[in-house]
């Protein structure tokens, strides 16, 4: 091809004195092969054009070309497509609109009028685009559109027939509600998408697709409200994402870690879910989130600490009841992170501490056990670390089981050998309970994590160490940024105005405002006033 005879002369050059012998597109590397699609156009000859398509593709077995014959002239034509991106449907009914309402039609020699008049009498229905460029064409193919060729035009004409196979619409598994709708995201953006325009029916819920990856090729998109998210945040995202420069993407974890601010921090700072009425809550708040091809988990942007010990039966339930579960959490989080180094601490550090019944009862257990608190601790955390992911890795049907009975069998196992104290195991299992209690994946890692710092800080200086550690969290913790925000609001800083839907969550009339911080553009959600009252009764009723 003369394309690739110029392509050579330009690697030469770049190549310098060390000459690569390239004789074909194979011997091109992924980057050179870019490059030279990008300088590729059409030609007149279709035979040619076909060539280039199926030296490009090569072998794939989804590749598809049919031929046909357009016009009282029968003009020689291919239109090509990959099966399995394609709608078949959509492709069929180009065929036989191409064969059949051209059939007695006498096409224009002129290449601008030919193509009009195909577009008008047979396409008339179809979203298309005309293109000489090879790259477009090819970019065009691999996401689902057609590409029409015609013997002696140098330009093609691209049909939309996208008709990717999508998981059905279903209850996310990980993040289970219940009070609430009962759908989740799937891997399509565009399905994702018009999830959010069913629950946000205005003009200004804004969509801006992106392409990440230049493997890929996926399509990632930003929703935001246009009037209420701060213009601020919506240019720092835009610029982040558009900062990436990376062969794939293969799923919206790997845009978290280019865009967080943060990459060495235990806690999540992009909040991530398969649930449509969470992404709805944060748009309405004033957040940004991001939608990624490929993958159901949208991101929520920016995040905070709170954040992720909130679910959404504290909205769908009474307030005094999502108060409740909500306060629960806000228990249940620091027991899953503090409690096995406390209780090793006072054990080695501080046993006045304990009563002395109690306390000679736990010496009486740990009788025969031959190692000491702080390395029993770790050994029994460590194993139910293990049993926790064995159970989430093994399929569905005997996880769970195994877990359980896995939990069970090794606890008393442990204590008929002499490994473990009773007690001991008491407080791992509390510890465990009290972790299933977060709503978020992620950040329950984080406290995972975190129990073992504090268990080694505990069996190491005792409860100095613990109060030493903490201090360290709450510095980091208020340390910390979310696209500027503020990660431990409305804690750090105190933001009062935000604590009436923190730890406890207050009627939804009273919420009148909007989070200072991320809300300021439209401060305020409702109306005030609209306390429920019961009838008053007038004179002479």
């Amino acid at each position: 091809m003369k394309c690739l005879e110029f392509f050579k002369k330009i690697l030469t050059k770049k190549e310098g004195k060390e000459q690569r012998v390239v004789n074909s597109l194979e011997d091109l590397n992924i980057s050179e092969r870019e490059d030279f699609v990008k300088q590729m156009k059409l030609g007149p000859g279709l035979s040619d054009n076909l060539q280039k398509i199926t030296d490009i593709f090569g072998n794939s077995f989804d590749l598809n070309i049919r031929k046909i014959k357009i016009g009282t002239q029968q003009i020689d034509a291919a239109l090509v497509f990959l099966v399995g991106v394609s709608d078949p449907v959509a492709v069929e009914k180009i065929l036989r609109d191409l064969q059949i309402s051209l059939l007695e039609l006498q096409l224009n020699d002129e290449a601008d009028l030919l193509i009009e008049t195909i577009t008008r009498q047979a396409l008339n229905n179809k979203t298309v685009v005309v293109s000489a460029q090879f790259s477009e064409i090819l970019k065009k193919t691999t996401t689902g559109s057609a590409a029409l060729f015609i013997e002696g035009y140098s330009r093609a004409i691209i049909c939309e027939t996208r008709g990717y196979e999508t998981r059905n619409i279903q209850e996310p598994e990980a993040e289970i509600s219940i009070r609430g709708p009962r759908d989740g995201f799937v891997e399509n953006v565009f399905t994702n998408s018009s999830l959010l325009r069913q629950r946000i029916r205005i003009p200004h819920l804004w969509l801006q697709k992106f392409e990440m990856g230049s493997l890929t090729k996926i399509n990632v998109a930003i929703a935001y409200i246009k009037g209420l998210a701060s213009e601020e945040l919506i240019d720092e995202v835009k610029s982040r994402i558009e900062r990436i420069d990376v062969d794939s993407i293969l799923e919206s974890g790997y845009i978290q870690e280019y865009i967080s601010d943060e990459a060495m921090s235990v806690f999540p700072l992009i909040k991530r879910t398969e649930r449509p009425d969470k992404v709805v809550f944060g748009l309405l708040e004033g957040k940004v989130a991001i939608l990624t091809g490929g993958t159901p988990f949208v991101l929520i942007l920016p995040a905070t600490f709170e954040d992720f010990l909130k679910a959404p039966d504290d909205y769908y339930e009474t307030f005094p009841i999502g108060s409740f579960i909500r306060l629960l959490r806000y228990i249940a989080y620091p027991i899953s992170i503090f409690l096995p180094g406390i209780y090793v601490g006072i054990i080695e550090f501080h046993p006045e501490l304990i009563p002395i019944d109690l306390l000679l009862r736990i010496a009486a257990t740990r009788e025969g056990v031959p190692f000491p608190v702080i390395v029993e601790a770790f050994l029994m955390a460590f194993l139910f670390e293990v049993l926790r992911e064995a159970g989430i890795r093994l399929p569905k049907a005997i996880g769970s089981a195994i877990s359980i009975v896995g939990a069970l069998i090794l606890g008393e196992a442990a204590i008929d050998a002499g490994l473990a104290s009773p007690p001991m195991i008491v407080i791992v299992a509390l510890t465990a309970i009290a972790s299933f209690t977060t709503p978020d994946f992620a950040f329950g890692i984080a406290a995972r994590i975190l129990r073992f710092v504090f268990l080694f800080l505990g069996g190491s200086i005792g409860l100095f160490g613990i109060q030493f550690g903490i201090l360290i969290l709450l510095i980091h913790l208020c340390a910390l940024r979310s696209f500027g925000q503020p990660y431990f609001q409305p804690f750090g800083p105190l933001v009062l105005q935000d604590m009436k839907d923190s730890i406890a969550r207050f009627p939804w009339w009273s919420l009148i405002f909007r989070s200072k911080l991320v809300g300021g553009r439209e401060p305020q959600r409702q109306k005030k006033g609209q306390k429920p009252r019961p009838p008053v009764k007038r004179k002479g009723e």
